[in-house]
């Protein structure tokens, strides 16, 4: 028995009229007798009585429209359930994140203008992203470090030029630039989410020498807060400037840009190469790249001060 005799059975019975419910079902005549034909030969029993021109059910239709209505009511709430479902899920994203503080920011936005998206958003190492997205348990990840994984896809955002911060009261405060070479006696708040320690000690011992690293922290609040107190300096991006500026102006925090050309700080979307775009993650891609564009004019606008 299949479902379009079922539909086709339901339309003959209440046109009561072979040729009108054909019609209707946009079917010929012809095949729409065969397919009720055969479904009562199937059952074995007829489910119509032929009457003047009209083709009407007896008992047994009667009864079995009964079970064909039930039958295809509760299909289609099943339909609708799962509409609802993907609906909603179009709508919902699992997000992990390297990059402590970027998303809190980026999110606070884009859910005034989205209202209607939901975001659960977790902090993972990279491992923890590449493990995740593997397992369905998020769909994007948005990480300082490239995953490499023939699985997965790393969508570039953006890079940003390396500075070093520092406190207000600390030698560099007199210059606009300085050589890593000259930073050999200092020492170094490691900025985790961004540039982890093996990183860190990559740089500078390519020119030179061994950091003294005294805090490896990944809480960006945490480093604002070191460095204003004078605890030691930091590689960042640029861009983490233009936050100090813009949320954080009393802790005193300076900028030095560095003259050698070392690798930028990246940032990048990660995601399965079958994973197919919702609603949401078309939206948050596009929102992200909007993003990206207007901290990279803010930082424009700062190197100019420098």
């Amino acid at each position: 028995m299949e479902l379009i005799q079922l539909k086709y059975f339901k339309a003959v019975a209440k046109t009561e009229n072979i040729s009108k419910a054909a019609k209707e079902l946009f079917v010929t005549q012809p095949n729409l007798s065969r397919s009720i034909s055969r479904l009562e030969d199937e059952i074995g029993v007829p489910l119509f009585d032929h009457r003047k021109g009209k083709i009407v059910l007896n008992d047994y239709g009667r009864i079995f429209l009964s079970s064909v209505n039930m039958s295809l009511d509760e299909l289609e709430k099943g339909v609708q359930t799962i509409k609802r479902l993907h609906d909603s899920e179009d709508n919902f994203l699992h997000l992990g994140s390297t990059v402590n503080d970027f998303l809190p920011d980026l999110l606070r936005e884009f859910s005034t203008q989205n209202p209607d998206i939901g975001i659960r958003q977790i902090d993972c190492s990279p491992e923890d992203i590449r493990l995740k997205i593997a397992d369905g348990s998020i769909d994007i990840g948005i990480t300082s470090v490239p995953i490499e994984d023939k699985e997965c896809v790393f969508q570039l955002l953006g890079e940003k030029e390396l500075v070093i911060l520092t406190g207000s009261s600390h030698w560099l405060t007199d210059h606009v630039s300085v050589s890593i070479c000259d930073l050999s006696d200092e020492t170094f708040i490691c900025d985790r989410s961004r540039i982890d320690e093996t990183k860190l000690r990559k740089i500078c011992i390519k020119y030179g020498f061994e950091p003294k690293i005294l805090y490896d922290v990944e809480n960006s609040d945490l480093i604002y807060r070191l460095l204003s107190s004078n605890s030691g300096i930091c590689f960042m991006p640029i861009a983490q400037m233009v936050k100090i500026e813009r949320d954080f102006p009393d802790l005193g925090i300076h900028m030095v840009r560095i003259r050698e050309k070392i690798p930028p700080a990246r940032l990048g979307l990660v995601y399965r190469k079958d994973y197919i775009f919702s609603n949401a993650a078309r939206k948050l891609n596009s929102f992200i790249l909007e993003w990206m564009k207007e901290e990279h004019n803010e930082t424009e606008r700062l190197m100019k001060q420098y």
